[in-house]
């Protein structure tokens, strides 16, 4: 796996609220186009837990056929071991480079037992897992994160909390895994504390500002890339204030040309056209 910049694709709807293949592949394209390195498919920016289980499959398969040789890493995450080792299985058999895969969230399960679902997912195949540490899904402590990275086939953690002090403490004590941070917007804080990349939902429509923002960063530009920051949260804080930020996400994509409708599926409400002038208005502004 690169060190870079991924992005957790969204799915794209119709009216009737079935997936739309043709735009998802043309979806994959657009976002590829804005220079990531590849693709992190069907995570919570793909609303995996209201897709079905087939649904996440065909969609792994459109991305896959449409990535252009990029990187695809496939989530599988669920709240079942039985259905992420069934869905490991079909993303290695379809060209998947990699798993992903967030802790079942609902039951509160012990640590033991998370420890136990992800070792079935990451040795259910011959590919690599990395863990989605989502703080909504589970807290770990920094001995307990220690500990899932001891297995050789975890390899990385999407990292998508605000406590770079563990972060950094994480990076430090595992030298030979990878770290990618999940929140957009302390995208910098990340990169200040060593993490090798970033997987964010705003990469859908700005990854070239944010590729940008980590060269000018490595290159010890701080202030040019602090102020491409400043304007790119504008824009998140604006989704963000929606309370359904992927429908916005998908807007501003339509902003963009994107053939894409700005709609998730229920229970999400549909953006207002009060919301939409809002996220617009923001949008154009931030690099007019």
């Amino acid at each position: 796996m690169k060190t870079g910049i991924y992005v957790p694709l969204i799915t794209p709807f119709k009216e009737n609220g079935e997936v739309d293949y043709e735009v998802l592949a043309k979806a994959t394209k657009f976002v590829l186009a804005k220079g990531a390195d590849g693709i992190y498919a069907c995570g919570g920016t793909s609303e995996f837990c209201l897709l079905t289980t087939e649904e996440r499959k065909r969609c792994l398969e459109v991305i896959i056929a449409n990535a252009e040789g990029k990187e695809v890493i496939a989530h599988v995450g669920s709240q079942s071991t039985a259905e992420s080792v069934e869905l490991a299985k079909h993303a290695a058999s379809v060209g998947a480079n990699m798993l992903s895969a967030v802790a079942p969230y609902y039951f509160g399960y012990t640590f033991p037992q998370i420890k136990e679902y992800f070792r079935k997912i990451a040795h259910a195949t011959e590919l690599e897992l990395m863990i989605y540490n989502a703080a909504q899904a589970r807290d770990y402590s920094l001995a307990e994160m220690k500990e899932l990275l001891e297995d050789e086939k975890i390899t990385a953690v999407k990292y998508t909390g605000q406590n770079f002090y563990f972060l950094e403490r994480l990076i430090h004590a595992c030298p030979d895994k990878k770290f990618y941070t999940g929140c957009d917007e302390a995208f910098l804080a990340g990169a200040a504390v060593g993490s090798h990349g970033a997987i964010g939902t705003t990469y859908n429509y700005y990854a070239d500002k944010y590729i940008e923002v980590r060269r000018l960063f490595k290159d010890g530009q701080n202030a040019e890339a602090l102020d491409i920051i400043h304007r790119l949260n504008s824009i998140t804080e604006a989704i963000i204030s929606t309370t359904s930020l992927i429908a916005a996400t998908k807007y501003i994509m339509s902003l963009q040309g994107l053939d894409i409708l700005p709609i998730s599926r229920e229970p999400f409400s549909p953006l207002t056209e009060e919301q939409k002038a809002h996220v617009k208005a923001v949008f154009c502004e931030a690099f007019k």
